[in-house]
């Protein structure tokens, strides 16, 4: 696939990236330079302009975010090689000064903003009605999806509805979270009534129904709408239009990622490493002792997390970690001292060895991992939790039946009879194991009242692994502080409790 080589359309805050539509939707090429006033005029631009929002949602997951939703949660150990800033996300002692929070923030309202644009300009266009709503259909899931990481990570926070073209458009007051959510839902329950449930050819990739009812699901369970959350996610179950790989490695296979069955909704990586285009997983996680001389090795699996995994359990060693010496899919045995051993397991989850021409070349730094957002073990799992909180089953499947499709994909067996607090406990057991770096345990641990608990075991467990690393301690809030250099251009923000 080609380098993106993006295109503006100049606006007072945000540009918009456009792609023609004529070309595949998940390999963008050059246009020209317009604006606003001379733009939003046929089919062909409405596509250009919700392709825009696909390329910052892109961005918005690059880099900053999983500092956030996996680098600060217990699963995650900052190696040697990792920077400062790694660090501090790591052991808990950053504060709103912190690069990830403006990137989470900045990138967010990035989407809205192009997600508005389309909303308040598409409709306009005299154009085929079914395309218009599929395009104002992505654009309310992008939008959405973006509140929902902002919420979820902030709270309160600016609801901006419209497109924004001032500075002082973006000086507002934040919104009470019941509100924020008012709008996530109903654009979720539109984007779930009037999408496709698929695409062929050049459009695959893009959301689809079963997207943006999977992400309706997640937000009722963190709602804790169990009686939502059950129905929603059981009645996508009852589709029969997904379905777990029979290999869990798979689900991190470049050759089928996007096609797979599991696969719901992945922000698509073509392996140049440049922002938005390339991804970053292997570069960052192999040890840097593995053959090609360019990984980064910047972090390890917490002993901790490594030793819940059993030794039948699929996901486990060679699975989500290796340990050295490591003999590879090419018989070469691989040896490494950093990250040292004694800060756990190094992480090797998204490294597809049945990409031979990648094996053989070793260019870490040119992998085209996507970063996955939704899958169908995820569905299940939220269907499983919902249900044994209140939720209502589907006929098609029970909360138990859920649990162990994912356990016995694994290769660790069923478990049957248990307690509503064993259940649950168990869920979250699962949780942990299947989604080791995909962004879901910050997000986890906070819905669940439990982050504190997390860090204070995990600065325990540093204080042993790595002496002087850190003390033990716990986190100010639930929530993330918000931006310092946010709240420092507009004084109507106010900072979270607990957090400077």
């Amino acid at each position: 696939m080609r380098r993106t080589k993006p295109v503006l359309v100049l606006g007072v805050l945000a540009a918009l990236v456009f792609t023609p539509a004529c070309e595949s939707f998940l390999d963008p090429s050059p246009s020209d330079v317009i604006t606003p006033e001379n733009f939003y005029k046929t089919s062909s631009d409405a596509v250009a302009a919700v392709n825009a929002v696909y390329e910052a949602t892109k961005w918005s997951y690059w880099l900053g975010f999983w500092y956030i939703s996996d680098i600060a949660t217990d699963d995650i150990i900052a190696g040697p090689r990792f920077g400062s800033d790694g660090h501090r996300m790591s052991n808990y002692v950053f504060n709103a000064t912190e690069w990830p929070m403006g990137s989470l923030w900045s990138g967010a309202y990035g989407i809205i903003n192009r997600a508005n644009a389309v909303l308040d300009r598409v409709p306009a266009i005299a154009m085929d009605a079914g395309l218009r709503d599929r395009v104002l259909n992505e654009a309310r899931f992008h939008r959405a999806l973006a509140y929902f990481n902002l919420v979820r990570s902030f709270g309160d926070v600016p609801l901006l509805e419209h497109e924004v073209t001032s500075l002082e458009g973006v000086r507002v007051s934040r919104t009470p979270v019941e509100d924020v959510y008012a709008l996530i839902l109903s654009d979720l329950q539109q984007a779930a009534a009037g999408l496709p449930s698929s695409y062929s050819g050049i459009e695959v990739g893009r959301v689809t129904s079963g997207a943006a009812q999977a992400l309706l699901a997640k937000v009722y369970l963190t709602r804790q709408d169990w009686a939502n959350a059950a129905q929603t996610s059981g009645q996508l179950i009852t589709t029969g239009r997904y379905a777990l790989l029979p290999n869990w490695k798979d689900c991190f296979k470049i050759a089928t990622k996007v096609t797979n069955s599991e696969s719901i909704f992945e922000i698509n990586y073509d392996g140049t490493l440049d922002p938005g285009a390339g991804s970053v997983h292997t570069l960052f996680s192999l040890p840097s002792g593995f053959p090609g001389g360019d990984a980064y090795g910047l972090m390890t699996v917490a002993p901790s997390l490594a030793g819940l995994f059993a030794a039948a359990d699929t996901r486990g060693l060679k699975g989500t970690f290796i340990t050295s010496p490591y003999v590879d899919a090419l018989g070469e045995t691989v040896t490494w001292s950093d990250p040292p051993a004694a800060l756990g397991p190094a992480f090797n989850k998204y490294l597809d060895e049945t990409d031979f021409q990648n094996m053989h070349t070793r260019a870490w730094v040119a992998q085209a991992n996507d970063w996955i957002i939704l899958r169908y073990a995820d569905v299940l799992l939220m269907y499983a939790e919902a249900v044994n909180e209140g939720g209502a089953p589907v006929a098609a499947m029970t909360a138990e039946q859920a649990l162990n499709a994912v356990r016995t994909r694994a290769g660790i067996g069923a478990v049957s009879g248990l307690s509503t607090a064993a259940f649950r406990d168990s869920v979250r057991l699962e949780r942990r194991r299947e989604f080791v770096f995909e962004g879901q345990r910050w997000f986890d641990l906070s819905r669940w009242g439990i982050l504190d608990a997390a860090i204070r075991a995990k600065t325990a467990e540093l204080a042993t692994i790595s002496p002087g690393e850190t003390d033990q301690h716990g986190v100010p809030s639930d929530l993330l502080p918000l931006p310092q250099s946010e709240l420092n251009v507009n004084p109507k923000l106010t900072q979270n409790p607990g957090w400077f």
